[in-house]
Formats: structure tokens, C-alpha cells, sequence
């Protein structure tokens, strides 16, 4: 009798690869300056079951990149009348990923919760990885931050704070300061759902 596999993986029109948006932020002239860039992003929807976020760049005491993501045109965290502009402000960043002078930190931006941790073996080139995966409604079922592979964040990881996540975030904003930001920063951030396999007889 045979046994037909059927592989069911449905590709998110919401993934975005963004390090085509900017390979490469410009240099800073002063270290109170900064460059920001930003991109529509779809954070969730049905059947989309893993949230992926990657940052790659060269970390040095001084310097600072970040990734931010929420809501353009949303309330933002001060309850502010909504201003949809196509980028997001500081107040409307819900959750903020990246380094800064020396240490990695995740911010909630709601509350002003912020944890850091320390870049494992050093400064130099690193790629901080950070998997949520997302059960039904979007509801985060697992987290893990990888920084170039060793686990960094492990108590954050194992609160599962629901703020690492919201389905309606629609803008990622990108952001390099400090006069040792240069060339060769890549950023990436992609929804995508679990494969299903279908046996029929």
C-alpha cells in the first residue's frame, strides 16, 4: 500500500531578508549622531509559527546598533494620538534588539525593562540570533538568543515575556551610532510557518 507524503510549507509574504535594505549604515561623524533607516514589517499572521531576528556586525566598546520593532501609526508607549509617518519613533518601539558600548541588550519599551548581557568572547565580529517560536494567536511558546551560537539571555529566554512579540507590529526600524559603526552590517528578520506533513492512504 503506498503511502503518500505530502509537504505542506507555506512561504510568509511577510518574510523580509533586509540586509539588502542597508549592507552598509553610513559612518558617523559624532558620537551623539546617529543613522536610522526604516522597512514595513509583518509580524504574524495564521500558520506563521516561528519569528527569527538577526543582527551581524562588528561590536566594539563604543559603538551602538539596534534593531526596533512596532507599530507606525499605533499609541507607542505613552498613549500619544497616533501618527502614521511610514517610521517609527522612539515612543512607538515596543521592543528594541542590539548592542550598545560593549554589551548586547533587550528592551521592552512599554515598560522600560531592559536586559544585557555580556557578547560571548569578546568584541569583534558577533551574530546575535533571536528565535521565538509562536503557538496559535501568535502566543510565544519558546524563545532562545544565540550570540555567534553560545546561549546568551537564558533567564529572559526561560521568562517568555509576551512582549518579545506582538502580531500587530508593521514597521522594523533599523539604527547605528558611534564613531566605530562601519561597513558590513547585516540585519535580518522573518516570519515563517512549521512544515506540516499529510499522510494519506
Amino acid at each position: 500500500m503506498k503511502t503518500l507524503c505530502l509537504l505542506l510549507c507555506v512561504l510568509a509574504s511577510t518574510a523580509f531578508a533586509l540586509s539588502s535594505v542597508r549592507p552598509e549604515l553610513p559612518s558617523v561623524e559624532h558620537l551623539d549622531s546617529e543613522t536610522v533607516t526604516n522597512v514595513p514589517f509583518t509580524a504574524w499572521q495564521e500558520h506563521l509559527r516561528h519569528f527569527t531576528v538577526k543582527l551581524t556586525f562588528n561590536a566594539t566598546p563604543s559603538n551602538n546598533v539596534e534593531m526596533a520593532f512596532g507599530t507606525d501609526g499605533g499609541t507607542g508607549t505613552t498613549g500619544v494620538p497616533p501618527v502614521e509617518d511610514g517610521a517609527l519613533s522612539p515612543e512607538e518601539c515596543d521592543l528594541t534588539v542590539g548592542w550598545d558600548c560593549g554589551a548586547w541588550f533587550v528592551a521592552d519599551g512599554a515598560t522600560g525593562e531592559r536586559a544585557t548581557a555580556a557578547p560571548a568572547g569578546g568584541c569583534g565580529a558577533h551574530e546575535l540570533v533571536v528565535r521565538v517560536r509562536l503557538g496559535r494567536g501568535g502566543v510565544i511558546d519558546d524563545v532562545r538568543f544565540l550570540d555567534n551560537g553560545a546561549e546568551v539571555f537564558a533567564e529572559l529566554a526561560a521568562l517568555k515575556p509576551a512582549w518579545l512579540h506582538a502580531s500587530g507590529w508593521n514597521r522594523l526600524r533599523l539604527v547605528g551610532r558611534g564613531e566605530n559603526v562601519r561597513a558590513g552590517e547585516r540585519f535580518f528578520a522573518q516570519v515563517t510557518p512549521d512544515g506540516t506533513s499529510v499522510r494519506m492512504r
